[in-house]
């Protein structure tokens, strides 16, 4: 199989660069000539993968795996609808990181910009740092948002997370913003630090773990009581997933006709919460 290495050649690039044809399934079936001729959008116009990068390419054992260097949040859609093989990032991505992703791995070892994940089916997107808003969300006007894999944010995260999840995990490390969840239809976030408000708001299935603190919970969700180290089944045939600790149980949203959505927050770090 083969390595790609891409390093940026210019750090302050101005207009922002699409680097969805990039991917480790192509670039295993080209030259390096090739690969060098890639055009890629930049604005309105294009531009290709050997006048911005320096290029170079190895043959390695196992899968295909591209290394972008001296990345940063002008390189857009990096790893967008990548089926197999690896992406490491050093340094920051754009928007879109992830997008319509079906398998392989990406690791971004810096910060992510707005929609990592989104529409995300399959595989795994690791970002080291923080991530912005509507991380594994649905597409604006859609209402299909993640439909499997999983994404883990090392850091802190923005609002709107999971937005229209349908299936798969979303872990964040850090804390969140404003309505985390919103319209979730199923799949499970966890989320270890602090949540803003309106969370889990007109959810419908699913999960939503807090190991933090939460700013509030919407009238509309229901208490079912308190529980220690919980099985959460997203279905009859579900086998479950435990999760360790002793949370508050909500179910929701009842804005929505027979909501199935759950609620899990910490007790311990939420003691006047009830």
């Amino acid at each position: 199989m083969k390595e790609l290495i891409l390093t940026l050649q210019k750090e302050d690039i101005i207009v922002p660069v699409e680097m969805d044809k990039v991917l480790p399934e192509v670039i295993e079936k080209i030259s390096l000539d090739e690969i060098k001729n890639i055009e890629l959008i930049q604005g309105r116009k294009k531009v290709k993968v050997g006048d911005i990068f320096d290029v170079e390419l190895n043959d390695i054992e196992g899968e295909p795996r591209i290394i972008i260097k001296n990345s940063n949040q002008k390189l857009k859609y990096i790893g967008s609808k990548m089926s197999r093989g690896e992406i490491i990032v050093e340094g920051d991505v754009g928007m879109y990181v992830g997008a319509e992703m079906k398998g392989g791995k990406i690791i971004v070892n810096g910060n992510a910009d707005s929609w990592a994940g989104q529409n995300m089916k399959g595989g795994e997107l690791l970002i080291k740092g923080n991530a912005r808003d509507y991380v594994g969300s649905a597409y604006r006007g859609d209402w299909r948002g993640m439909s499997g894999g999983k994404i883990i944010v090392e850091g802190n995260a923005g609002d709107e997370i999971g937005e229209f999840m349908k299936n798969g995990v979303i872990h964040i490390k850090g804390n969140v913003g404003i309505m985390a969840g919103i319209h979730q239809n199923g799949g499970i976030i966890f989320i270890d630090g602090n949540v803003d408000v309106r969370v889990g708001g007109e959810m419908k299935a699913g999960a939503i773990v807090v190991y933090g603190k939460v700013e509030e919970v919407l009238p509309s969700f229901k208490f079912e009581g308190i529980v220690e180290n919980p099985i959460i089944k997203l279905s009859k045939k579900d086998e479950g997933i435990p999760i360790e600790g002793t949370f508050y149980k909500f179910t929701g949203d009842y804005v929505n006709r027979k909501p199935k959505g759950q609620l899990y927050i910490s007790v311990d770090n939420n003691p006047d919460l009830i």
